[in-house]
């Protein structure tokens, strides 16, 4: 009897040890697990943070940021006597990304993190296993937006004659070819669905600049052509709110339903979402765009100024950037820029850029060659270099034809209106295997 009771003492003590050894393990693997989570969390953040910085900044400045979020840096710090290794931070030129590396000042359109931790370990060093390492890595793609939340967004399409021209290389949906105008219109809508948050605002201007009275036809289904004023002098300044104007559809919310494109708002009318044909290129006054930059941007005040926060302010402008009114179209407020019809668009973008608006700038001939000089005559710009110069940074300028194009030098309008879009989305983590 006390045989059995001393080898019953014997296992009690034995099971008693295992199960310590396997609490000990257990509780070690938790750790392990714990500091592993805690190193990817940090190294997602290091990604993100960097990928923020590639499509508007140097590399090295992406580097810079995404190394602040590493693990062991300000908040990211680790559990005491866990040992960070030096972070692997590395560019990447994604071919599936929606932005194109082209287009990024990095010259890159993704970036990768890879870290490592030496982990101590309690009870395993029992067993000879005194530390153990873990890895994370992560991929982000770039985006253009950091912050604030919410954006508003003017879109300028040009409304000129030339836009009824067919652009060979803009397939419809039944692959029929396009006017330059629906091909406008078609891409403008996928800047629409790709933006992703419900408080941003879009806007919808055009120019020649349509009368008062018929704006709403632009998206109102059996209404008469509308028609435009009788010159560029007719609309007033600032924030205009009767007679004629550049605005046909308000900076407003409420573009996108379920995720879709509302048929029930009026720019997606006016973009040609609805039943209709939305607006119209009815010609009648050549090209000048220099007021309709100054129209956007007051009706982009006049809304920022009432959001707390405010919003950040974006121009979308899409022509062919050869500006050839007369002085007659021009009339008399702006008869004085005869000849110098493209500098005077930049100096209202420059004007325009010091209050923080961003300006994307779309040069799109559609098919054509663009013009060698401008036609108002007697300025040293050209239509490329002026729509370069009208952008916020080289970045933000695409264009179908011109050379100079950082931003992307594009088959179709649909590509750059997506990598605009995407510029005011905010980057995002990619699988490991995203190329």
């Amino acid at each position: 009897m006390k045989r059995q009771r001393g080898a019953v003492g014997v296992m009690a003590a034995f099971s008693i040890i295992l199960l310590l050894g396997v609490v000990g393990l257990a509780v070690d693997a938790g750790y392990l697990f714990y500091c592993q989570k805690r190193l990817q969390t940090a190294t997602d953040a290091a990604a993100l943070a960097g990928a923020v910085d590639l499509w508007t900044n140097s590399f090295a400045t992406a580097q810079a940021n995404a190394k602040a979020y590493t693990a062991g840096q300000g908040n990211n710090s680790m559990p005491p006597g866990v040992t960070v290794s030096a972070a692997t931070i590395t560019g990447l030129q994604l071919t599936n990304a929606q932005l194109p590396a082209s287009g990024a000042v990095s010259k890159y359109n993704a970036i990768q993190v890879a870290q490592q931790a030496t982990v101590p370990l309690t009870f395993a060093s029992v067993f000879g296993f005194k530390s153990i390492q873990v890895a994370a890595s992560s991929k982000a793609a770039a985006g253009g937006a950091g912050g604030p939340a919410k954006y508003n967004v003017m879109i300028i399409l040009d409304t000129t004659g030339s836009m009824n021209t067919t652009d060979s290389n803009c397939p419809g949906p039944k692959k029929q070819s396009l006017s330059r105008l629906q091909c406008a219109q078609q891409a403008a809508m996928t800047l629409l669905t790709n933006l992703t948050n419900a408080g941003d605002n879009v806007g919808l201007m055009v120019f020649p600049p349509v009368a008062g009275s018929s704006k709403e036809t632009d998206f109102s289904c059996g209404a008469s052509q509308q028609s435009i004023a009788s010159s560029y002098s007719a609309v007033a300044t600032g924030v205009v709110t009767s007679g004629a104007t550049y605005q046909v559809s308000g900076l407003a919310s409420g573009f996108l339903k379920n995720g879709a494109a509302n048929t029930g708002s009026s720019i997606v009318q006016a973009l040609g979402g609805g039943s209709c044909g939305g607006i119209q290129a009815i010609g009648g006054l050549g090209t000048f765009y220099a007021q309709a930059i100054a129209s956007a941007q007051a009706a982009l005040l006049n809304m920022s100024q009432g959001q707390n926060p405010p919003g950040q302010n974006v121009i979308v402008l899409l022509s062919d950037g050869d500006a050839s009114s007369s002085q007659g179209q021009l009339g008399n407020t702006y008869k004085s820029t005869y000849g110098q019809e493209c500098k005077a668009a930049v100096s209202a973008a420059s004007t325009v850029q010091k209050t923080g608006t961003l300006i994307y700038t779309v040069a799109y001939i559609g098919g054509g060659s663009t013009s060698s000089s401008c036609s108002d005559g007697n300025s040293d710009l050209t239509p490329c270099s002026t729509m370069q110069q009208i952008a916020t940074g080289p970045s933000y300028f695409f264009s179908d034809t011109c050379p100079n194009a950082a931003g992307g030098a594009v088959n179709n309008l649909n590509a750059a209106f997506s990598a605009i879009s995407y510029s005011l989305t905010k980057p995002r983590l990619v699988p490991p295997n995203a190329t």
